[in-house]
């Protein structure tokens, strides 16, 4: 579904010319949930970036479906760690806001009729009409996952999104996550720098390497559905990724359990 192709993007710092990420490729299956992991300053947001349209690859192309991408489309939505919910509106209206900015009008019956649908499928039924002060920062992101899912998008694009949330709170929301992804069929890329998020969520991981970013590793995760983190594989894929990190030179800022 997703083809990337030698994907090259360079910046230029006071005057000095920094390798972003160089000669990237890879693809991603319909259905496939992809992490990309590594810690800071590989690459990471500048490649989900590009994969999203925010920014425009130096050399080569991302396709989805057969479509180069050259900009944004509410086609393939984008989750921040941020939430970005406007504060003056409830949390109904903060995921309507996403139906709102379709080119494709559709009544307000039929967009309030699929804002509560995916209130409901992320936990929140009862919170329709609650502001977002009123909120713990898990339903929070909660409502930012709603908004995201309520056009339908055919990729869904993460960037580090669960990483201000305490471990219980990202818990409950990988279950929430997996549940609707699973049920819908959707695609997912996602960055993370927490080695156990990509091990419960990904069916495969890229660990990325710095200066420039490249990807150094895939790893396919063999695991049940339901994820043990206390299982022998659970446990051996940790350690490999662990290990494919330290090699990497960037196992700073990455979270892992012992």
């Amino acid at each position: 579904m997703i083809e990337v192709k030698h994907i090259t993007k360079h910046f230029n710092s006071n005057g000095k010319l920094v390798r972003a990420i160089e000669d990237i490729s890879f693809d991603v299956k319909k259905g496939e949930i992809v992490s990309f992991l590594g810690g800071s300053g590989c690459g990471k947001t500048t490649l989900l970036n590009l994969l999203a349209g925010f920014l425009k690859a130096d050399d080569g192309y991302v396709s989805i479906n057969g479509n180069k991408i050259e900009k944004p489309s509410a086609k393939y939505q984008t989750i921040f760690q941020n939430y970005a919910l406007l504060p003056w509106r409830n949390v109904a209206d903060n995921v309507a806001l996403a139906l709102e900015t379709k080119k494709e009008k559709v009544s307000k019956t039929e967009r309030y009729k699929a804002v509560l649908k995916y209130i409901k499928m992320v936990g929140l039924d009862g919170f329709a009409k609650s502001f977002p002060a009123q909120l713990s920062g898990g339903m929070k992101q909660r409502v930012a996952l709603a908004r995201a899912l309520v056009t339908d998008p055919e990729v869904l694009f993460m960037d580090e999104a669960f990483g201000a949330l305490d471990p219980i709170t990202k818990r409950n929301l990988y279950r929430h996550l997996l549940r609707i992804v699973r049920s819908d069929n959707k695609t997912v890329v996602m960055i993370t720098h927490d080695i156990d998020e990509a091990l419960y969520l990904s069916d495969r991981i890229f660990v990325m390497q710095p200066n420039p970013g490249k990807i150094q590793t895939e790893v396919k995760v063999d695991l049940d559905e339901v994820r043990d983190a206390s299982s022998v594989n659970f446990l051996q894929l940790r350690a490999k990724l662990i290990n494919a990190l330290s090699i990497s030179s960037s196992f700073r800022d990455i979270e892992y359990v012992i």
